[in-house]
């Protein structure tokens, strides 16, 4: 057969072009087939999804520190990760918020808005934390920024649904007590882990990477929110 894109004879079995890259994979199929093909390109659904997660949910840090060593073919690569947790995140958080509170008005447009500010923001983070921590690499940096937010985003996805039923019953509010815990815990272990200081310099220079960050989302979000109303 021939590559649809450069024309180089192929044989049938082939999967890639060798020239070009290009897949040899059809669009011409029914709807579910190509929706399960995209769906299994994104997510990375072939052992590597499920070993990644565990491994950057059990051991903080120990994802950013191994791919920032050179040990990446095991692992989904950061930003594919980091794009399907926030899409899941934000669909979400919408489907939160009109569900049990119909009154607020967290829009498709607020939560694109919202969505795009972020993936602009987290290379933001991996600046901030390349000025505390001289020694590191942004690229490195980069990658620390995106597992972080991953994280981040998963235990808001825990975190959300209870508090929006929080007004109906106080074991809600008490619910959130532990995976926000976990969340501080790991957010300073997986410092300690990528950049092996002291504590004392992990939680002075964590803390305050998140005080600056937390201040830049405060305009950013108050930006966003002035645009839509």
């Amino acid at each position: 057969m021939d590559c649809k894109n450069c024309q180089t004879k192929l044989q049938e079995t082939a999967h890639f072009c060798l020239k070009c890259g290009q897949s040899t994979a059809s669009l011409n199929r029914p709807f579910f087939v190509v929706a399960k093909d995209m769906l299994h390109e994104l997510l990375d659904i072939d052992g590597r999804l499920g070993f990644t997660l565990r491994t950057m949910l059990s051991k903080p840090g120990q994802l950013t520190l191994e791919f920032n060593q050179g040990k990446r073919v095991k692992y989904t690569p950061p930003l594919r990760l980091y794009l399907a947790i926030s899409i899941l995140f934000f669909i979400l958080l919408s489907s939160i918020y009109q569900v049990y509170d119909p009154n607020y008005a967290l829009t498709d447009s607020m939560s694109s808005y919202y969505s795009k500010a972020m993936f602009v923001l987290f290379p933001v983070f991996a600046l901030i934390v390349q000025l505390f921590f001289r020694q590191s690499f942004y690229i490195g940096n980069l990658v620390f920024s995106m597992h972080l937010h991953s994280i981040i985003y998963l235990m808001l996805m825990i975190i959300a649904p209870l508090e929006a039923l929080e007004q109906s019953h106080l074991i809600f509010l008490l619910l959130q007590a532990p995976p926000t815990l976990y969340l501080i815990w790991y957010v300073f272990s997986a410092f300690k882990t990528v950049y092996q200081q002291s504590w004392w310099r992990i939680l002075g220079k964590a803390s305050a990477i998140y005080l600056i960050y937390m201040s830049i989302l405060g305009i950013v979000f108050d930006v966003v929110m002035k645009n839509i109303f």
